[in-house]
């Protein structure tokens, strides 16, 4: 805008001086022109953007790499002839603490409503918020700028994509626990263990009434049964790197931590998925695609970190280590002390995302390490643990 002003005011001088020189009606008429015609553009400038409403939208979840876009609708109640909108939008992702700002620059025309669209990049997950504060709007000439507070904010979740993987088990993972282990807090259809009584209520099965204690207590009581334990085999994740690795391959860990959640889901494998919330160490049964969604959703409410390693400095201080008999660590980066000293008391696959590299794997530590490239993700892994 400066930059027109400065040309203008060129024009102008030049104007003045030619008057001054000649003396003039049609100079002075021209000079006149130049005059009234900005300050009267700016004046409907105001107007036209008093009368706009400007709403904005966007899809409230997506998946990593999908193509999704900030939709602008404008309604105006003048449809003038276009005038330039500048609308600076701050895009916000929560998960890594990063911001960006992006400019859309559109050109209204005459119909009273219209809209617009903005690419957004959605190669980081996590939660995103949009924000506008104010819309910026020029005249014609570009000499005027007129603004309007139109502050409104959008909130977008950026889930994981899921890669088709198939895992194959080296050995099934066995408990170290002799004889049958139950679990404390979820209740199953194992008939010969009960999880609690309760009250009969309608629709019970006869089969599960406590015919002896209900005659004692003169009261039907219902048999709730308790669920076999199979949680021997822990997955690990950490959201550590911050500042050393790429945002990107942050993204990556929670990519491949939920997609082998799903491939133990395939395999009937009940496991327990572990990882930093807050600074305190997240425990959280997958036993069913239900409790996948939890943990990705859980997901949504962490933040990466530039603290190396600190779930299995957690993990292995509260001595959970000695519980599983099989551990798979998703991570961004190695820390081979750690991991050496777990490598040494359980079995441990740990699952490194590279870059621009084939996929390896490296046992040389003495641990498993299996490390995955980006490269052509939809057509699936085949992964030995």
């Amino acid at each position: 805008m400066r930059k027109y002003r400065i040309y203008y005011s060129i024009v102008l001088f030049i104007m003045l001086c030619l008057f001054l020189w000649t003396n003039t009606a049609q100079v002075l008429l021209a000079l006149l022109m130049l005059c009234i015609f900005p300050l009267f553009s700016g004046i409907l400038t105001m107007i036209w953007v008093y009368t706009l409403r400007f709403e904005v939208s966007l899809p409230s979840v997506c998946v990593t790499g999908q193509n999704v876009a900030v939709y602008f609708h404008i309604t105006k109640k003048a449809g003038w002839i276009a005038r330039q909108l500048v609308v600076p939008v701050m895009i916000y992702n929560h998960m890594f603490d990063r911001q960006e700002k992006k400019w859309l620059s559109i050109f209204p025309g005459h119909k009273r409503e219209e809209k617009f669209t903005l690419p957004v990049q959605t190669e980081l997950c996590g939660e995103v918020t949009i924000h506008l504060e104010e819309i910026c709007c020029y005249d014609i000439f570009r000499l005027f700028c007129v603004k309007k507070s139109c502050r409104q904010e959008q909130t977008m979740m950026i889930y994981p994509s899921v890669i088709p993987m198939n895992l194959m088990l080296k050995q099934r993972p066995k408990s170290r626990e002799t004889g049958d282990i139950y679990d404390e807090d979820i209740r199953g259809n194992d008939a010969t263990e009960i999880f609690d009584l309760r009250g009969y209520q309608e629709g019970d099965s006869i089969r599960s009434v406590h015919w002896k204690l209900s005659t004692k207590l003169e009261k039907l009581l219902v048999r709730e049964f308790s669920r076999p334990a199979s949680f021997d085999t822990a997955l690990l994740f950490s959201l550590s790197g911050k500042g050393r690795v790429t945002d990107q391959r942050i993204t990556r860990v929670t990519v491949l931590a939920l997609s082998v959640m799903e491939a133990l889901l395939k395999l009937d494998m009940e496991h327990q998925v572990g990882c930093m919330v807050n600074g305190k160490l997240l425990e959280m049964p997958v036993c069913s695609r239900n409790d996948c969604m939890q943990v990705r959703d859980s997901m949504m409410g962490m933040r990466s970190s530039g603290e190396p390693a600190s779930v299995l400095q957690s993990f292995m201080k509260m001595g959970r280590h000695f519980q599983y008999t099989k551990v798979i660590f998703v991570t961004a980066e190695l820390d081979d002390d750690l991991l050496r000293t777990l490598g040494s008391q359980v079995n441990l696959s740990v699952i490194l995302p590279v870059e621009g590299k084939e996929d390896y794997i490296d046992s040389s530590s003495g641990y498993e390490v299996l490390a995955l490239s980006d490269k052509d993700p939809g057509n699936g892994r085949y992964i030995y643990i």
